[in-house]
């Protein structure tokens, strides 16, 4: 049995082409850098330089880490979802905009029987985890709202309001993967099938997004 160690895969991790390149490199000319003080920065030539920004090469995360230590808080202002939480013995709201990509998003469904045949299924609560830095990320935990009475009025697009956000601090992927594996035992009593399958999802999203995880057995290809 082989294994990689979590250099190599770190390594690796950071070679995966940086598709907001270009919007990168045009930050920081218009912020008044030159082409050369770029290269000389990210250690290439001028001509790869001008290739980034006109769009015609993607380069590496690794390549280009010294421009998101400066910038990356600009670009990631550009992905950002909305939340909400709603006290409901207090009625008071609080509004959140959680900036950063995406990279995990998880429905927690009750099931029920129905009709005596089939399973319902009711959305109970959501799990998702934006990425917010080099290895910085941000849980969201969501309920959905249960309204006494039950409202017998909605509105078409009132899908994301039902939902009341609980903001986490933010964590490293290391602490991230400890939180869920804690949750998801947690998880295990109530719904053994949810628990068992937390943490692979969460390891499965970290490495389809580029980024290293320990204790994970590799078998690489040989080309």
């Amino acid at each position: 049995m082989e294994h990689q160690s979590d250099t190599n895969t770190g390594k690796n991790a950071k070679k995966k082409p940086f598709k907001l390149t270009r919007q990168l490199i045009r930050l920081a000319l218009n912020d008044g850098w030159t082409q050369r003080e770029i290269a000389e920065k990210c250690r290439v030539q001028q001509s790869i330089v001008s290739a980034w920004s006109k769009g015609g090469k993607y380069a590496t995360e690794a390549q280009l880490m010294p421009l998101l230590e400066v910038y990356g808080h600009k670009l990631r202002r550009n992905t950002f979802r909305m939340y909400w939480s709603f006290d409901l013995t207090t009625q008071a709201k609080t509004f959140f905009r959680v900036e950063g990509k995406i990279i995990l998003s998880e429905v927690m469904f009750k099931l029920s029987d129905f009709a005596g045949k089939s399973k319902k299924k009711s959305p109970t609560m959501k799990l998702i985890v934006h990425h917010q830095g080099v290895d910085k990320f941000r849980v969201v935990i969501q309920r959905r709202l249960e309204l006494e009475p039950p409202s017998q009025y909605a509105l078409e697009s009132d899908q994301d309001a039902l939902w009341s956000a609980e903001i986490l601090d933010q964590k490293s992927s290391a602490e991230l993967i400890s939180f869920l594996d804690k949750l998801s035992t947690e998880l295990n009593s109530e719904s053994p099938l949810v628990g068992l399958s937390l943490p692979f999802l969460l390891r499965q999203a970290l490495m389809n997004h580029g980024f290293s995880v320990g204790g994970v057995v590799e078998y690489p290809a040989v080309w």
